[in-house]
């Protein structure tokens, strides 16, 4: 009896289990042909091969001038990574002459592989790599992230540092010190958490960051805190009556008009 009680609980426990997470990855899977879709209006599906057997796939619009800024952006958590932020950037970038290259997480759209905080952290200096075996000078580097990424993109700044290559900028929207996620795989919800940190070390690096004052997802006690801890280096725009994903016309605003 006792065992057909806690046969019968576990459904209900695995349920529950996901519930007491906040955060989870939020993977969407894309077709070939749904990525194909995306090359258009300037820009071009990019497949990258990060370690043997593992290739991420993801999307570049190269600038018209050789010597134009480039972002490296790092995406949000989110089931539609490519189409969506592609969007965005499409309506934050209108008018720009920047080049953009972004690629979906492993597991995420198209991508191969399981993401961890180690492997997506080792992707995205594979991808400043690549940028940089493009003849993209350092200094024409701009990396950003949202959300999720803006640990990554952070993070991605120091490790470049040891190499003594600085970023033209670092730019973090909606940016967080300290995200928990939950693993992926059907047993995640019962392991500990993935845990995505902005290393200490960084600082001294030009930092802007925007963020929504109504921010529920990632409240802005941490935006502040990261302004603190970089002291003048980073700068810090607040948006009233804004929450975690309708900041991108602002950030338009601040981010090029107010150059």
């Amino acid at each position: 009896m006792l065992a057909f009680g806690a046969l019968a609980a576990m459904p209900l426990a695995w349920f529950l289990a996901g519930k007491l997470h906040r955060f989870a990855y939020w993977i969407g899977r894309k077709t070939d042909a749904q990525v194909a879709a995306l090359a258009r209006d300037g820009w071009s599906v990019e497949r990258l091969e990060v370690e043997p057997g593992v290739k991420l796939v993801g999307l570049v619009r190269a600038p018209r001038r050789p010597d134009a800024p480039w972002i490296l952006f790092a995406p949000g958590n989110s089931s539609a990574q490519l189409d969506g932020f592609q969007h965005e950037l499409d309506q934050l970038l209108q008018g720009q002459d920047h080049g953009v290259a972004f690629f979906a997480y492993r597991g995420f759209d198209a991508s191969d592989g399981t993401p961890t905080p180690a492997a997506l952290g080792a992707d995205l200096e594979r991808q400043w790599r690549w940028l940089r075996e493009r003849g993209v000078a350092a200094e024409q580097i701009e990396i950003w992230g949202y959300s999720l990424g803006t640990v990554l993109a952070a993070n991605l700044a120091v490790a470049v540092r040891k190499h003594n290559e600085t970023p033209r900028r670092v730019v973090l929207l909606a940016a967080a010190e300290h995200i928990p996620v939950m693993r992926a795989g059907c047993c995640g919800r019962f392991l500990p958490d993935d845990v995505f940190a902005i290393d200490e070390r960084f600082r001294d690096i030009p930092t802007v960051l925007v963020h929504g004052a109504e921010d529920d997802a990632l409240p802005i006690a941490g935006a502040r805190a990261l302004q603190a801890r970089c002291g003048t280096s980073a700068t810090l725009h607040e948006l009233p009556g804004r929450g975690h994903v309708d900041l991108w016309a602002d950030a338009r605003r601040i981010l090029f008009t107010a150059r």
